[in-house]
């Protein structure tokens, strides 16, 4: 736990304070509801476990997960509707390549949106998220 702290704690605004955006993060997950929680708590631990090395911050009011200085060089950002959780990334070709594991899903062009009741969805999305970082040359811990 602490270690994803650690990772929270890092910010996008050095004005903001240390713990400005990890404040904002939680504050966004605690606001859905129970179930939109669950796959928001499961997704962004699971970046800021296995990649410590990209910031955590808020971008538009939602986590994201940055790299490459800007957002328009990479990033996975996660959302939740009322019947969805989205992945998002700006690596469209990955999201296209993807798409045939997600046989629920509906897609954007930079988004893979899954109905919460779809956990077969699960391993599939942490592998797509390990292929943005892997093409990013993101190290996994």
């Amino acid at each position: 736990m602490s270690e994803r702290l650690d990772t929270l704690s890092r910010v996008s605004d050095p004005h903001a304070g240390p713990h400005a955006d990890r404040q904002a993060a939680d504050e966004y997950i605690a606001s859905l509801p129970e179930h939109a929680q669950a796959w928001m708590r499961e997704f962004t631990d699971y970046v800021a476990s296995h990649y410590p090395s990209v910031p955590y911050l808020m971008f538009r009011g939602r986590p994201m997960f940055k790299f490459e200085g800007t957002y328009l060089r990479g990033y996975v950002m996660f959302t939740a509707a009322s019947k969805h959780f989205t992945a998002h990334a700006i690596d469209f070709d990955l999201i296209e390549q993807a798409k045939p594991r997600f046989p629920r899903a509906s897609f954007g062009k930079g988004s893979i949106k899954t109905p919460f009741d779809d956990a077969a969805a699960e391993a599939p999305l942490r592998e797509f998220v390990d292929a943005v970082m892997a093409r990013h040359g993101v190290p996994r811990v």
